[in-house]
């Protein structure tokens, strides 16, 4: 299993802090946004009042923990129960959550971002102490995932329309024949709701990004 620094794809988590910080602040100093949308921010509660919400969405990952390599797509869904309304923060409009999903990508070797290499997948012994080599990956080789995210949602909503969120948690993965393993995970996305009770979510982190719908229930 690949180590926890080369797994942790800190190019991706900086430049999704620095997107969702963006996105922010030109809802919330823009007149013309403002002026359209009220701001919620140090009101008590959130202004969609759910306990579910249900998100299928499109999956896109590069450098998969594990023997994968390369970039891959897909697709999933992720539920979080709310279970704290009122946030952490008093006089701030937060809520927590629970998360969990279920992701399946397909990746290729040969779309990684930073070049690959073939690596040996499979040793056996050999003599004197020494381990042979039997099977080796081929041009990066192709991989089917399985991720499992278990995160803890925290939520900010700034507007009627506009949110983010932060999710810290795990990732468990299933690889093929190469068994399962467990990944960091770190998450940041935003919310614009588009319809009553309905949002496009946007998902930025490792070890997936995912663009999707959320049904607030």
């Amino acid at each position: 299993m690949k180590s926890a620094r080369s797994s942790f794809d800190l190019f991706s988590v900086r430049a999704a802090l620095a997107c969702v910080s963006l996105s922010m602040g030109l809802v919330l100093f823009t007149p013309s946004a403002e002026a359209r949308d009220q701001v919620v921010i140090h009101n008590g509660r959130t202004p969609i009042g759910y306990d579910f919400e249900l998100e299928p969405h499109l999956v896109l990952g590069t450098n998969p923990p594990g023997y994968g390599t390369g970039s891959g797509v897909g697709i999933g869904a992720r539920g979080s129960v709310v279970v704290a309304p009122e946030g952490f923060i008093r006089n701030v409009n937060d809520s927590i959550a629970v998360g969990f999903g279920l992701d399946v990508g397909h990746y290729t070797g040969s779309w990684a971002l930073r070049g690959y290499r073939d690596q040996c997948l499979h040793y056996e012994p050999g003599p004197a102490g020494t381990s042979i080599c039997t099977e080796v990956t081929s041009n990066g080789g192709t991989y089917n995932y399985v991720f499992i995210p278990v995160v803890m949602q925290w939520n900010f909503w700034f507007t009627q329309r506009w949110s983010a969120f932060a999710e810290p948690g795990v990732d468990l993965y299933f690889l093929g024949n190469h068994g399962m393993g467990v990944s960091p995970a770190m998450y940041v996305g935003g919310r614009c709701q588009i319809a009553d009770r309905i949002t496009l979510t946007v998902r930025l982190g490792y070890p997936t990004f995912a663009f999707g719908v959320s049904f607030m229930l």
